[in-house]
């Protein structure tokens, strides 16, 4: 394989990352990775917030669905400041906590959860993408209505804000089981992207030879990305499109990493490929694949 250049919408993914069963390690060595600080996310103290909290600590909730581990990590900073914060850990024990991805559990893993099905902690280990979450939940909606529930399903999913302008919050009105979509924290496009190293590689990218690929890791992620170029670089604000962006940067090919970023990445009518597995190594074995062909 060529040498070739990936560059990632999320500045929290290392080479270790995307190393796996399916990509070894000659692979790994003629990629060179860049991973752009292109969102930031600011704790949401609402009094929504806090009313979950008092819910979860009084044992409402059965279910946790962590979407995300920016989500998983916002929730533990904001619970931390709560005064019974030992009473909210102890009671999201007793729940059934499902994760998106391997890096959300690690996360969760990381606060002290084990994911051991059995133990206090009780992390359902599946590859739960967003649309089988809600496909998880149609199901326990239905079991509702064959089956006699001792206790109904209720279910803390906590959200970001910008889960509405991403198509990604769920709006099904369930009738056996209690959602609370909670807004913990909102996504911002970082505002010091021009400060740093990783963004100056990319503006270097047309002087390079290599073939260049840029994985889109979420919605938010591709609203920041052109924010960024259009109002912090101004080589690229003489009214350029998206694709016409891409195609100065020498992008070869665009990667989205699931359907809803897909869909955002339709909206500004750029070409793409999407990720057969809904994660960051699903998105880079696609395409590896795709340059082996």
């Amino acid at each position: 394989m060529e040498e070739i250049i990936i560059v990632i919408t999320n500045e929290g993914v290392l080479t270790d990352d995307i190393q796996n069963q399916n990509i070894d390690q000659a692979q790994l060595d003629k990629i060179e990775l860049i991973a752009l600080p292109t969102v930031t996310f600011n704790k949401i103290d609402s009094q929504e917030v806090t009313e979950s909290f008092k819910r979860l600590s009084s044992g409402f909730y059965n279910y946790c669905i962590f979407l995300s581990s920016n989500a998983v990590k916002t929730f533990f900073e904001i619970a931390k400041n709560q005064h019974n914060y030992e009473r909210i850990i102890e009671e999201l024990n007793k729940t059934n906590i499902i994760v998106i991805g391997p890096k959300t559990k690690k996360i969760l893993q990381g606060y002290g959860f084990k994911s051991k099905l059995g133990s206090s902690a009780n992390i359902i280990d599946k590859k739960y993408s967003s649309s089988e979450i809600i496909e998880f939940l149609e199901n326990l909606d239905r079991e509702g209505k064959t089956e006699h529930q001792k206790e109904i399903p209720k279910i803390l999913m906590p959200r970001s804000a910008e889960s509405v302008k991403s198509s990604n919050y769920i709006d099904t009105k369930f009738e056996h089981l209690i959602l609370d979509q909670v807004f913990f924290y909102e996504i911002r496009e970082n505002k010091n992207a021009s400060y740093s190293e990783e963004w100056k590689k990319l503006l270097e990218l047309p002087d390079r030879v290599e073939k260049t690929f840029l994985i889109f890791t979420s919605p938010s992620t591709v609203r920041s990305f052109f924010k960024i170029i259009y109002h912090q670089f101004s080589q690229f604000s003489d009214g350029k499109n998206e694709s016409e962006v891409l195609q100065d940067l020498n992008i070869n090919k665009v990667v989205s990493i699931g359907p809803k970023t897909s869909l955002e990445l339709k909206k500004n009518k750029i070409d793409f490929m999407e990720s057969s597995e809904f994660t960051i190594n699903g998105a880079v074995e696609s395409l590896l694949r795709l340059i082996k062909q």
